[in-house]
């Protein structure tokens, strides 16, 4: 079960790897960029939310 969850891990940040460098290719911005606004975008979601 931990290897199986691990592995679900790995694919989902893959994943999101991809999508953040597809984003920062469109835009033309770093990718670290595209990673910090993902990261405050989220912490208001989750502020709205609590």
């Amino acid at each position: 079960m931990d290897e199986e969850l691990k592995k679900k891990i790995d694919e989902l940040g893959s994943k999101i790897d991809d999508k953040v460098e597809e984003t920062s290719s469109t835009y033309d911005v770093p990718k670290w960029v595209v990673w910090i606004g993902g990261a405050i975008a989220v912490s208001v979601i989750i502020k709205i939310l609590l």
